[in-house]
């Protein structure tokens, strides 16, 4: 690894920590907020987008990175740093959380039509 880089890798173990001191951030595949690779990159001051499940995959050796471990996104750059396209990866957990808010809006929806349609009901019922 050359000093500067991002490690991009399935996992981290203690063994890795010395690599930490050399890197500008973290992307793995497996992993979370209690993981090792998450508290040693925290403790070195970089970011660290955890549990991505696709980054060996998608990530290949000399691409631009841009590191977001706010938001749990790894977005390709281009050499002067202007954003590439959509995040190369993001983190299951944003991408699973973006889903559970699709579902609860879906969900809301029919129990308001449904609720919208027992009261209709009842309106004309008493009219007639």
């Amino acid at each position: 690894m050359q000093p500067g880089a991002i490690l991009v890798c399935t996992t981290t173990t203690p063994a890795w920590t010395p690599l930490f001191s050399q890197a500008k951030g973290l992307v793995t595949d497996v992993g979370g907020a209690l993981a090792h690779g998450s508290i040693v990159a925290r403790e070195y001051g970089i970011p660290a987008v955890m549990g991505t499940g696709v980054a060996t995959a998608r990530i290949k050796s000399g691409m631009m990175l841009a590191v977001d471990g706010d938001a749990g996104t790894v977005t390709l750059v281009d050499e002067a740093g202007a954003t590439v396209d959509a995040p190369a990866v993001e983190t299951q957990a944003a991408a699973n959380g973006r889903n559970k808010a699709l579902l609860l809006l879906a969900v809301g929806a029919v129990v308001g039509l449904v609720v919208w349609w027992k009261r209709r009901g009842r309106r004309i019922h008493h009219l007639a």
